[in-house]
């Protein structure tokens, strides 16, 4: 955890990851992908437009643009997670007020 310059692998701190490279130099298993996590990104139920707010955290906090908003009659624009473009870097969640963004398994095919 001490490797991470952002401070990521830790239990209670919210961040993105920067594909530094550090946390995998540092450990001895080859448990760290080159070009991103072994997880993606998920935006569940608990996402503010739900209820009917307006927010767009996630799409402007995603550094792959991997978030696109789905523009709808009478209601907010609905966040759309490109888990082929997702890193699972973070940075969505970590700006989610809702704190409606979790990391799940990725799919086969969206390795």
């Amino acid at each position: 955890m001490e490797a991470c310059p952002e401070g990521i692998l830790t239990v209670a701190d919210d961040g993105e990851c920067t594909f530094c490279g550090a946390c995998a130099a540092a450990c001895p298993e080859p448990v760290f992908a080159a070009t991103g996590m072994a997880h993606v990104m998920e935006i569940t139920a608990d996402c503010l437009v739900q209820a009917g707010i307006a927010c767009m955290s996630c799409r402007d906090a995603c550094p792959e643009t991997a978030i696109a908003m789905q523009p709808r009659i009478g209601a907010p624009f609905l966040p759309r997670l490109d888990a082929a473009a997702c890193t699972g870097c973070g940075a969505c969640a970590a700006a989610c007020p809702a704190d409606a963004i979790r990391a799940g398994e990725r799919e086969a095919e969206d390795a």
